[in-house]
């Protein structure tokens, strides 16, 4: 019985940072992570006036684990971009590009998703603009 109560443990640990059927869950800062999916700049209204700014919507949902939050991994398929002065000629409303940088959790009033990405790089891909992007 000891054996078979150690193999449960053990599983359960192992399965601990993973979301079944979606593979495991992404650390936030320090650790580097490169997400992709298509920037979309969107402009939120606050006490001070209006954000403006670049929010990137994720190819698919992921999940990540961030301690001060929940011990539980949370999902997410959109985030803030942070840290970017300056977007190269080529990225605009709806191109597709990938990002690499460093995932934190949004504290302040001015974090307008669960999640923000602090860029390191960001390079648009080849796919471009969807069809009919910025379209009604």
């Amino acid at each position: 019985m000891t054996g078979w109560r150690s193999l449960v443990i053990g599983i359960s640990f192992a399965a601990a940072g993973c979301v079944h059927g979606y593979g495991a869950c992404l650390w936030t800062q320090p650790v580097k992570q490169t997400l992709a999916g298509r920037v979309h700049f969107r402009s939120y209204p606050t006490s001070d006036g209006v954000d403006n700014v670049p929010v990137l919507a994720l190819d698919h949902e992921i999940y990540v684990y961030s301690p001060a939050q929940s011990f539980m991994c949370q999902s997410t398929d959109q985030l803030q971009l942070v840290g970017v002065s300056e977007f190269p000629e080529n990225v605009v409303e709806g191109s597709h590009v990938s990002v690499q940088g460093r995932l934190y959790a949004g504290t302040s009033s001015h974090d307008h998703t669960n999640f923000l990405m602090n860029v390191i790089t960001l390079l648009p891909d080849n796919a471009g603009p969807r069809a009919g992007a910025g379209q009604q």
